[in-house]
């Protein structure tokens, strides 16, 4: 399979975003399962959501022009991406916010739907 090249800034925003969001989930689970802290683990999914739904403006900034199918597709994905996380944000839902990036069959270990999603495409 050929990956459709993305101009490097806008793939190391989207990289960079991935992993924050990685970041926030563990965090979100430390703070839940160690901690007890409801209201915290919920600022944490909710700061999860915020960033995904900010990732297509800020990749839109880094494509700079650039008119190519890879780089339209990766904003379609983005923008369907941020789209479930605001659902998630007007909705208030915990579980939709927890269960965002993952399949019915995810396991431990294995990349989310956003990862995924990425490894469609490489820096140009």
């Amino acid at each position: 399979m050929t990956k459709s090249k993305v101009p490097a800034a806008a793939w190391e925003v989207v990289r960079d975003g991935a992993g924050r969001i990685r970041e926030l989930e563990a965090a979100a689970s430390r703070v839940l399962h160690e901690n007890g802290d409801a209201p915290g683990h919920r600022k944490l999914m909710t700061e999860k959501c915020l960033v995904l739904e900010a990732l297509p403006e800020a990749v839109e900034e880094a494509l700079a022009g650039d008119e190519s199918a890879g780089a339209a597709a990766l904003l379609a994905g983005l923008e369907d991406f941020a789209r479930r996380a605001g659902m998630a944000l007007q909705l208030e839902s915990i579980f939709f916010m927890g269960a965002l990036l993952y399949p019915d069959d995810y396991e431990a270990g294995d990349p989310n739907d956003l990862e995924r999603f990425l490894e469609r495409f490489a820096a140009a």
